[in-house]
């Protein structure tokens, strides 16, 4: 279910009205910042901003991408203010362009571009690739937006470090609804994912939060990995907490490589990942795991990537989550509600109310301590 939109144009002008008055107190308060109303484009008016400033878009459809290079930019959509990005690769685009690998087959990070952005509100849809790209950016807002069928992702912050992504509704993707890649302490609060390949995907990133999300009709519906070829080499620290992950059935059609791999009706999978704290979800009527550990097999497959990336889940928890109705239609797999194989040390399952297990005895045989 989407988040609550009031209706109504007497409503649209009264939100608009009051994100002026809002910007209006923010220029009281800072005579260094000013407030830009986009008039013709939004890149128009981000190409006038001065760091500090509020960029206010109006309701109405913007045919467009939008690229950002400046810090301090703030970026507040009203009710109606749509970006369609038919055509283009990104919806909006902050920050440097994403990695490529160097000659010695390292890939590394691009430097800080950005600092401090904030998206309130907005619709963006139809982009070629993503609703939002982030590469290089440090300290980043995404709130109260719509990413609606957006190509592979909906939200894609890569190598950009202390996010938020908060209380967004993202609908439709090849890829993720909500990535998070290459990336140190994010936060992914109060979101609904729906109809994506993987609903919330985290990539070689550490010091994450999951909570209070709602995560239903993807594919797969949280996912933790590690993916070599890739500037971070562990997915670690991990909360998952709080979320209602339900019915993520739907048909993987995904052809791209590693992706085409992930299986159709999983809750969470965690897969090579270190540290994932699993609490207090409900995970419910996944046709073939509701919460699943592995070993990683990308991780012992022939890579470019000299680095040693280590294959096996370390130090995961399973606690005091409702995991039931899951499994029931797995497809030849060892479907069940809470499936563990065994690989890496530490990993344990307390306090659950589930069903099924594969091991038959998964919280007397890994219990936590």
């Amino acid at each position: 279910m989407a988040p609550r939109m009031w209706g109504g144009r007497s409503m649209a002008k009264l939100t608009f009205a009051v994100a002026l008055a809002a910007c209006a107190a923010v220029k009281i308060a800072s005579a260094e910042a000013a407030v830009v109303v986009v008039s013709t484009t939004m890149q128009a008016a981000v190409n006038k901003a001065k760091p500090g400033d509020t960029i206010l878009v109006p309701p109405g459809t913007y045919r467009e991408t939008v690229r950002v290079l400046k810090d301090n930019i703030t970026i507040l959509g009203s009710k109606g203010a749509i970006i369609d990005a038919s055509g283009f690769a990104n919806g909006i685009h902050v920050g440097a362009d994403i990695f490529v690998p160097v000659p010695n087959g390292i890939p590394i990070c691009p430097a800080v571009a950005v600092k401090n952005f904030t998206l309130i509100g907005l619709t963006i849809q139809n982009a070629v690739n993503n609703g939002i790209f982030l590469s290089g950016v440090d300290t980043y807002t995404l709130a109260h937006g719509k990413y609606l069928n957006n190509g592979d992702y909906g939200t894609y912050p890569s190598c950009s470090d202390n996010g938020q992504i908060n209380f967004n509704y993202v609908k439709g993707g090849g890829d993720t609804c909500i990535y998070v890649g290459n990336d140190v302490e994010a936060s992914i609060i109060g979101n609904v994912a729906t109809d994506c390949t993987v609903g919330v995907q985290i990539v070689n990133s550490d010091n994450i939060i999951i909570r209070g999300n709602i995560v239903t009709g993807n594919s797969t519906g949280i996912l933790a990995i590690v993916d070599p070829g890739n500037p971070r080499t562990e997915t670690s620290d991990v909360l998952i907490a709080a979320n209602r992950i339900e019915a993520n059935n739907r048909e993987n059609t995904s052809t791209e490589g590693d992706l085409e791999s992930i299986p159709s009706g999983a809750g969470i999978l965690i897969v090579g990942s270190d540290n994932v704290r699993i609490r207090a979800n409900e995970v419910t009527d996944n046709h073939t795991f509701g919460v699943a550990i592995t070993q990683n097999p990308l991780a012992l497959l022939p890579s470019q990537d000299p680095r040693k990336i280590d294959p096996d889940p370390n130090g995961d928890e399973v606690r005091l989550n409702v995991v039931v109705r899951n499994g029931t239609a797995s497809g030849g797999l060892p479907g069940a509600d809470l499936f563990y194989d065994g690989s890496g040390t530490g990993n344990c399952f307390a306090h659950n109310k589930f069903g099924t297990s594969v091991p038959a005895t998964i919280e007397a045989s890994y219990p936590c301590h």
